[in-house]
This record gives C-alpha cells, structure tokens and sequence, in this order.
C-alpha cells in the first residue's frame, strides 16, 4: 500500500532498481516515486532543478556508500571523510576551488592535440583491427595516459594507475562488499604514489596540475594535507569513470549499425551523438542527495534527514522533455546531461571527459569508417552506476 509520507501518494518503486521498464511504468503516473530508500526523481524537469536545490546535500551520499561496503570506521573512512566528495560548505568550497582552476574548459581545451595523438597511438598499438578487445586496447589506455600527462608521470605508469582508479572506485560505486580490502589497499597504494610523486616534483616545477598545486601550497593556498587530497582527487574522478563512458558510448553508437553508418555520413555531428549516449546510457544511473532538513518541492514535502533519489536513467527517458525519448536521434537539441550533476555539484571533470569521449569518436571515425560490433556488449548495471564489462569490435 502506497504512503502519504511525502505529503501525498506517489508510484512504489523497489529499493535499487535498475529495470528500466520499472522507471518507465512510475514515470508515465508521476515526476516522483516512493521506494524504501527514500523519494526516487523520474522526471528531467525535476531532476535538473532538484540537482541545483541549495537544501540537498552531496557530501553524506558517499559517505551512505561507503556505509553500505561496511568501511564504516578505521584510517580509510577518516581520509575519505577529509575529501571534497564528502564534504559540505566552507571546506568544501575550500577543497574545490584549486581544482575548479585546474580544470576551467580553456585550460582543458589546450590538452585537445595531445589527447588525438594518445588515441592515434592506441589505434596504432591494435593487436589485430579485425578483432579488437575495445576496452583492454583502446579505453582503458587513455584516460590513464592523459592523467600521466597532466601531472607530468611516467607515461610506462598509466596501467598502473588505472588499476589504481579502477580497484579504489568500483568496490564501492557497485557496492561490492567482497572487494572492501582491495580498495582500501589500493587507497593506500595511490596514497603513497601521490606522496612520492608530489616530493619528486618539488625540484622540477613545470606546467602541470601537481606543480600548480605544490605553488598553491607553497604560497599558503592550501595546506600540506589539502596539496594530496586534491592529488588523490585528480587520480580517482579523471579515469574510471571515462574509461566506462568510452564503453559506454561506442556500445550505444555500435549496437544498432545503422547510428555509426548515420555518422560516417554526418562526422560533424559526432559531439550530438556523444550527448544522445550519455542521455540513453549514462554512467551513473543515479545521483543520490540528502535532505538535512524538511524541503517542499513542487507537491511534496521531501522529510528531514531523508534521502533524494535522482534517477539520470528515467530523466534522460523522459517523455515531458524529449521526444520520442528511447529513440537514439542525431540533430536532437543540446540539454544538459544529469549524470555531470548541476549548479554548485556540477563535474568539475566533464570538459575533460567530454575532450576524451570525443577524440576517440572521432579518431576511429576517420581511420576505421566501417567499425562494427562483434559479440556481444556486455555491462554491468547497478542503481548508481554503469560499468562496461566487455566490448568485441572489428575496426577494419
């Protein structure tokens, strides 16, 4: 039996579910519905507005993740609970600012040629075009190589610290219990190569995000502790989450031949086609908020001390806002993609994803016109987020 603990009744959903036709049948009777976990957001329009809701808060919602991996007490939960993805107010912004210079559009926009030449690379070092493990030979390559750029690494590192990003990351975004320790060993593993890295580059300033922060620090910006928090934050938001886009995104371009056919035609389109997958198959499915104090929202009132449930998934399904909205269409108008949040919580991160998702589309675009699927796409849903498990193409 439906409640009335949002102020009126809504659609019951069940707690963590990732079916879409579940989302779709309670989106097509309301913006909102009601699951065990708290109010679930199905709606564009509401979903937007509630991202930018100044009461709704992001810091306890990764803190609730790592509640339910159970690291619930220990050093690890005390580092995560001094970063800025759990943080609210002053030491948020504090922790923020230094990265949102890092990462300002014109200062990734210069990274654009040396993205292309990472791709042209990994397109060169391709075992055999006629069957291609697009994961292990093209995504998971560079983002990692692009993070090695930017802090001026190694370049031999890259797998190494894709691992790194990988195994810190996914135990948790997946709620994969069995796997706590090796994200809290690979925690403490990226820790430590921050830490030498950092020490390292002291005495060989360059122009490079960790020589900009060790300035930051050096003038009284930021503090010794703040200089590896941000370190640590570059590592773990700028890999693993694009290197599952990549999958994303070709899978959603090869699944239908005829959306990679359209686009050979039409390459100018290739930035419209990136933004159609992350609204049909966005990485995270769900952002979660807080609600530290009664809301009304609209025609209900979000409780004290409850949780918020924006489903990008259903939002980016929904009818109120897209036309023909399970439809994959080229030429659709530009709105802005859910999963990169909104207003003070936006990605800091999304020009560079965006940077990386587009150069490998358009790179294998000229050099392999006819690139086609081959097996199966294989992905790995959860309530909160999308991993591409694995992705069989034939370039040529």
């Amino acid at each position: 039996m439906m409640s009335d603990r949002f102020g009126r009744t809504l659609p019951t959903l069940s707690a963590n579910t990732s079916v879409p036709d579940d989302y779709a049948a309670a989106r097509a009777l309301d913006w909102a519905a009601e699951s065990p976990r708290g109010l679930e957001v199905l709606r564009y329009r509401q979903g937007q507005r509630l991202l930018d809701h100044p009461g709704l808060e992001k810091g306890p919602a990764f803190l609730q993740r790592l509640d339910d991996i159970g690291l619930t007490s220990g050093p690890a939960r005390q580092y995560w609970e001094r970063t800025l993805i759990t943080n609210e107010g002053a030491i948020r912004e504090r922790l923020r600012a230094p990265l949102a210079q890092l990462f300002r559009p014109a200062q990734i926009g210069k990274l654009q040629k040396t993205v292309r030449a990472m791709v042209e690379a990994a397109l060169d070092e391709v075992e055999d075009p006629a069957d291609v493990d697009f994961m292990r030979e093209i995504a998971w390559k560079i983002p990692p190589q692009v993070y090695c750029h930017l802090i001026s690494a190694p370049m031999e590192l890259a797998p190494r610290i894709a691992h790194l990003s990988d195994t810190i990351l996914s135990p948790i975004l997946t709620c994969d219990r069995p796997r706590l320790q090796e994200s809290v060993d690979a925690l403490w593993a990226a820790h430590e190569f921050v830490e030498r890295h950092i020490e390292a580059r002291r005495d060989d300033l360059g122009d490079d995000f960790t020589s900009a922060l060790i300035r930051l620090q050096m003038e009284g910006m930021i503090s010794s502790e703040d200089l590896i928090l941000q370190a640590m934050g570059i590592l773990q938001a700028s890999i693993d989450n694009t290197v599952h886009q990549i999958g994303l995104t070709f899978g959603t371009l090869l699944e239908d031949p005829r959306r990679w056919a359209t686009l050979v035609e039409q390459p100018s389109l290739s930035a419209n086609a990136i933004e159609e997958t992350f609204r049909l198959r966005p990485r995270f499915g769900t952002i979660f908020r807080y609600a530290r104090d009664p809301i009304p929202y609209e025609d209900v009132l979000i409780p004290a001390e409850s949780w918020v449930y924006v489903s990008v998934r259903s939002a980016g399904r929904d009818a109120d806002r897209f036309d023909d909205p399970d439809a994959f269409r080229l030429g659709r108008p530009a709105v802005k993609a859910l999963m990169f949040g909104n207003g003070p919580y936006n990605c800091l991160g999304q020009t560079l994803a965006r940077l990386e998702i587009g150069e490998v589309v358009r790179a294998v675009l000229a050099r392999y016109p006819g690139m086609r699927m081959v097996g199966d796409w294989k992905t790995f849903d959860t309530n909160a987020v999308s991993e591409t498990a694995h992705l069989r193409v034939a370039l040529a």
